[in-house]
């Protein structure tokens, strides 16, 4: 029964993390696209930043013509 609670417990609280980390990404995206920020350009704050990288468009120079133009 002990172990049964453990379990529960355990799902319990990564199933907190996993929707506090995807309403944090939302909340991001929601934040950058009403500020109509550019993927090209910098992250408007650290949070926008951290979701690029989530998202797997903050990895530089992973295509050359999507990079920013301002560098070449």
């Amino acid at each position: 029964m002990t172990g049964v609670i453990v379990v529960m417990a355990v799902t319990l609280f990564l199933v907190g993390v996993a929707i506090g980390v995807l309403a944090a990404v939302a909340v991001a995206v929601r934040r950058e696209d009403r500020s109509h920020h550019s993927l090209i350009g910098e992250a408007p704050s650290r949070r926008a930043k951290y979701v690029r990288y989530l998202n797997g468009s903050g990895r530089p120079n992973l295509d050359g013509e999507l990079g920013d133009p301002r560098r070449y």
